[in-house]
């Protein structure tokens, strides 16, 4: 991720009134962060990632308020996200409702992850931002924000298992605990919400059948105004929903607003293809689950979009000429091995 990413100006709705409620100038913490002045009157205008998160560390730092980013988030809804908000808004279930809105956040903010995992017994929304210098305030807005979608998407009775944060624990925490419930964890591994697999099921409370038929050719048009390559976005597509196993070209050349041909013949002319783009992000899931998680091999070989076991192994031995087990074994002794050399 490029230290240039850019979001939308709506990035920054309502940090005026927010400051003014705490006795701060706007104007100056903005200009300070080197942001213009009248980004929030400009939702759609792209401005840098890492200058409006420095713009939220120093409005909590000024304010005292440790909860600065998670009152700002409390200033918007799921409409906030602009374009997002009318590609993933009629998906049928939560599920797909999900996966547009992993695939299309870049329109939003090019420099926040999302990603969504599955183990046996919980589904896990994770976010991180790429981007230099601190963002505990922005990674406060970003699950806050997910938390938010979440309970209009499937309604407000519905509730988390955990809301985890990195941060550390605010001296006073009764404003989190207001917002999330009181199963938010401080200082944990990654930022996110660990709910209940079988939410993903759940029928979307906001969607509208009738405007489906509008949302495909939206989605190519979107992208084409942002010039980005078409194997880019099949990239992203297949990372958001290889899971589901319905991941086909046919299926991701109906999410971008094409014919099957037309993404073939576009994905030559980039000098690639959709089965060498399913592979390539198939590698890179197996192995970063292989190496950095605890996670069976049935586990990876359902995230990686495999019917079973078997045919993820074999699929892997083919590929990297040794067997799942036998590649995360190695990369155990390898890490082990380091781990000593660091020490000694």
């Amino acid at each position: 991720m490029s230290h240039n990413a850019s979001v939308r100006g709506a990035a920054l709705t309502g940090f005026r009134a927010l400051c003014r409620s705490y006795g701060l100038d706007s104007t100056a913490i903005l200009r300070e962060a080197g942001l213009p002045v009248r980004a929030e009157d400009e939702p759609d205008r792209r401005i840098p990632v890492a200058p409006v998160n420095l713009a939220l560390e120093r409005a909590a730092e000024l304010s005292g308020a440790e909860d600065f980013g998670l009152r700002l988030a409390e200033l918007r809804g799921f409409s906030n996200l602009g374009p997002v908000t009318v590609l993933a808004r009629d998906e049928p279930d939560m599920r797909s409702a999900l996966d547009i809105f992993i695939a299309y956040l870049p329109l939003h903010n090019e420099a926040l992850d999302v990603r969504l995992s599955l183990d046996a017994d919980v589904a896990i929304l994770s976010c991180s931002i790429a981007a230099p210098g601190a963002k505990t305030q922005a990674l406060d807005v970003a699950v806050a924000m997910l938390h938010r979608i979440l309970r209009q998407l499937l309604g407000g009775a519905w509730e988390p298992q955990m809301i985890c944060l990195e941060r550390l624990a605010p001296v006073r925490a009764q404003h989190f605990q207001r917002v999330f419930g009181r199963r938010v964890q401080f200082v944990q591994d990654f930022s996110g919400i660990v709910f209940d697999p079988a939410d993903l099921a759940r029928p979307n409370l906001l969607a509208d059948v009738t405007l489906r038929q509008y949302t495909a050719g939206l989605r190519e048009s979107l992208k084409a105004q942002r010039g980005e390559p078409l194997a880019t976005s099949v990239r992203r597509l297949l990372y958001a929903m290889l899971s589901n196993r319905r991941c086909t070209a046919p299926f991701v050349a109906q999410q971008l607003g094409m014919s099957r041909r037309t993404l073939d013949r576009r994905l030559a002319g980039e000098g690639t293809s959709f089965l060498a783009l399913l592979d390539e992000v198939r590698r890179d899931i197996a192995r970063g689950q292989i190496e950095g998680s605890k996670r069976s091999m049935a586990q990876i070989a359902d995230m990686t979009g495999f019917s079973s076991p078997a045919a993820f192994s074999t699929w892997f031995a083919a590929r990297f000429h040794m067997s799942p087990r036998q590649w995360r074994t190695r990369a155990q002794t390898e890490a082990g091995m380091n781990a000593w050399a660091s020490a000694g």
